[in-house]
């Protein structure tokens, strides 16, 4: 959260990054949980899955769900976080969860896009983007709340792309990541904490032993012991790193160092990028 108000705070206009940041968002992005989502059979269930999960997502912003007899409303709330970041985050999820959900629920809120309404507290030029990718016409904005009402109805419309079987693989391996993420204690912990602790590049192994004053072969066993790798580590820290900043071509060397993309091997490898990211770097807009 610091690193974020801190590269924000060097932003010359900070308005409409999150915006930018969130269109950014593909299922891939979401791993396992996007496909899970996608498969469910309607909202409701899709809404169940992505709270029970919820740590396994992108997201910053608490959803709650408020439902009656004939209507819901959605709450989106940035109550919980530093007043710094907030206009970041609402923006940069909502434009997340539209630019991941709307690919294959459109369809369905199409459907209802009279009956839907919208509070959001961000500008709607800000949003503007935003606005050509969703079909609900009757949005409220610089508003105090980030709403969203729909009739009950619209929760249990089926899903056009659902597919129980996939689902249920998908959520099989959702628990799992939930437990290994549960049981993340010890070295492995103490070592993804320090991934992130210079502001030039990530360390290597022997620069993270000799940083906890072990042999290079202790951690490498430690960590094997406790189900992972230095390697899986880092490239699962180099997964947080923001694309576009580390394909930009006016970016600096150590900022391309310190996601991953500065070394020969890692730039030849369209298949390390796609690993991470679900795309090749050629997918992200190119800047300066």
């Amino acid at each position: 959260m610091s690193r974020c108000d801190g590269c924000l705070r060097g932003c010359p206009d900070d308005v409409g990054v999150g915006v930018d940041v969130g269109s950014r968002f593909t299922l891939t992005h979401a791993g396992l949980l996007g496909f899970a989502a996608m498969s469910c059979a309607n909202l409701r269930e899709m809404f169940d899955i992505d709270m029970r999960y919820f740590s396994l997502t992108m997201l910053h912003i608490d959803l709650k769900l408020f439902e009656g007899a004939e209507d819901c409303v959605l709450e989106l709330n940035i109550d919980h976080l530093p007043a710094d970041v907030r206009r970041f985050f609402i923006e940069r999820d909502l434009a997340g969860i539209v630019s991941t959900v709307g690919a294959f629920a459109y369809a369905v809120v199409e459907r209802y896009a009279e009956q839907v309404t919208a509070e959001v507290s961000v500008d709607k030029e800000v949003l503007s983007p935003l606005l050509t990718l969703i079909p609900v016409q009757n949005i409220s904005f610089e508003r105090a709340h980030n709403r969203l009402h729909f009739p009950r109805a619209m929760f249990d419309e089926p899903l056009p792309q659902a597919d129980s079987h996939t689902l249920q693989m998908c959520v099989a391996q959702c628990d799992v990541l939930m437990q290994r993420n549960e049981q993340r204690r010890g070295i492995t912990a103490v070592v993804r904490s320090k991934l992130f602790r210079e502001s030039g590049r990530f360390p290597t192994l022997p620069e993270m032993a000799a940083d906890l004053d072990v042999h290079p072969r202790t951690l490498r066993r430690q960590l094997a012991e406790e189900g992972t790798s230095f390697r899986a580590l880092l490239n699962e820290a180099r997964l947080r790193a923001r694309p576009s900043t580390c394909c930009a071509t006016s970016a600096s060397p150590s900022t391309k160092c310190q996601s991953g993309w500065a070394t020969p091997t890692l730039r030849r490898s369209a298949t390390r990028s796609k690993r991470w990211h679900g795309v090749p770097p050629s997918a992200y807009p190119r800047t300066g």
